[in-house]
């Protein structure tokens, strides 16, 4: 088969989930035989730089790639994209939609679109009056024409459903790589005390803030024996409000800013760490709730990430989406023993090398794709 990804985002520094996404079922599907090709707004030294290899191809734009108009929009359709079988488009809201609608528009070709939580309440507030914009200018006709959505989970399903009720929505999670997996443990550092973790992208929708209140009612006595890293890049203007809360809280000996990790470094600091905490607002997936269960590390995060498997399985805390939520759950945490706590990474674990391994949930795209093609039986994770 061959499958064409048209991608609004490639590169770590830009967007890491979707970039995390793209790439890996990119990889996966080839791992699987098919013709599986990248295009995206940007340079190829981009491409070049995360080391995609070949069938990866830059699209130039008037202006920044991240914003700028598709250059290819304003030209003639390509002779060679006739050839692909299908079209899998990752995130919404920027020219990536007109130039994908513009595609199927003149050749037929069928499509599923993979909004990665950009259709998410939060997500919705957020630049709102140019996004209803949009909508009504190009991302509608683009979403309601695709022959099916993808959400990561049902929670994002429920929703997409409800926006476009006739249309088919498969749920196919996020995926964990065997390499980031199976990666072998390369901690060197002397640890003086337990370590809590965040790893992400950091912007206000994380609930950063409320975590250091948090931390702050409870008391910062009782973290004495606790650091907490805040791992990951952000914007300079957030950051610098952040730290001014950990200022004025007197909670500067306990956090630390570490700045982005990737590679062989990110999985040092999962390996490093005894608790990972994503205090989110509202989370499409958390592909770092993932990463952490597979380096064995228990995870607290809220109701705002869709991982109920977290108090199912076992592996971790689940807490209301307020502060008092994760209050109760820190509390839970110091009152553990490490016995305790380690199990819940080993059980984390175990689900996530059950059903969370992209080289797993790949074939679903496959499964998704054929169904749409040839009207093969309905995969039973399609609403």
């Amino acid at each position: 088969m061959k499958i064409l990804h048209l991608s609004n985002i490639i590169g770590e520094k830009k967007g890491g989930g979707v970039h995390e996404v793209v790439t890996n079922i990119f990889k996966y599907q080839k791992i699987h035989r098919h013709d599986t090709h990248i295009w995206y707004p940007g340079s190829i030294e981009e491409a070049k730089s995360i080391g995609l290899g070949k069938n990866v191809q830059a699209l130039s734009t008037y202006g920044p790639s991240k914003y700028g108009l598709i250059k290819a929009i304003l030209k003639p359709i390509q002779p060679e994209i006739i050839q692909y079988d299908i079209i899998h488009q990752h995130g919404i809201w920027k020219p990536i939609s007109i130039y994908s609608r513009k595609i199927r528009n003149q050749t037929g070709i069928k499509a599923v679109i993979q909004p990665h939580g950009y259709l998410a309440p939060l997500a919705l507030n957020q630049s709102r009056h140019i996004k209803k914009f949009a909508y009504q200018l190009y991302e509608k006709n683009n979403l309601t024409a695709a022959d099916a959505l993808i959400a990561c989970a049902y929670d994002e399903a429920y929703r997409l459903k409800e926006l476009f009720p006739q249309k088919a929505i498969a749920v196919i999670p996020n995926g964990i790589s065997m390499e980031f997996f199976n990666s072998p443990s390369n901690v060197d550092l002397e640890k003086k005390k337990k370590r809590m973790l965040f790893l992400s992208q950091i912007n206000p929708l994380k609930g950063l803030e409320r975590l250091f209140h948090v931390i702050d009612s409870i008391g910062i006595d009782n973290f004495k024996n606790w650091e907490l890293l805040i791992v990951g890049y952000g914007d300079k203007k957030h950051l610098n409000y952040l730290k001014e809360i950990t200022h004025k809280l007197g909670l500067t000996k306990f956090v630390q800013f570490v700045g982005p990790k990737h590679g062989e470094e990110k999985v040092k600091m999962f390996d490093s760490s005894d608790l990972f905490i994503l205090p989110t607002y509202t989370e499409n997936y958390g592909i770092v709730v993932a990463e952490a269960l597979a380096r064995r590390i228990p995870v607290l995060t809220t109701e705002g990430a869709p991982w109920r498997e977290l108090e199912t399985s076992g592996c971790g805390f689940w807490v209301k989406n307020d502060e008092e939520g994760i209050k109760n759950g820190l509390v839970k945490v110091l009152d553990a023993t490490e016995s305790e706590l380690r199990g819940m990474g080993a059980r984390g674990r175990k689900l996530v090398e059950q059903q969370y391994l992209w080289s797993e949930t790949t074939l679903k795209t496959i499964e998704l794709y054929r169904w749409l093609l040839d009207s093969t039986l309905k995969p039973k994770f399609v609403i």
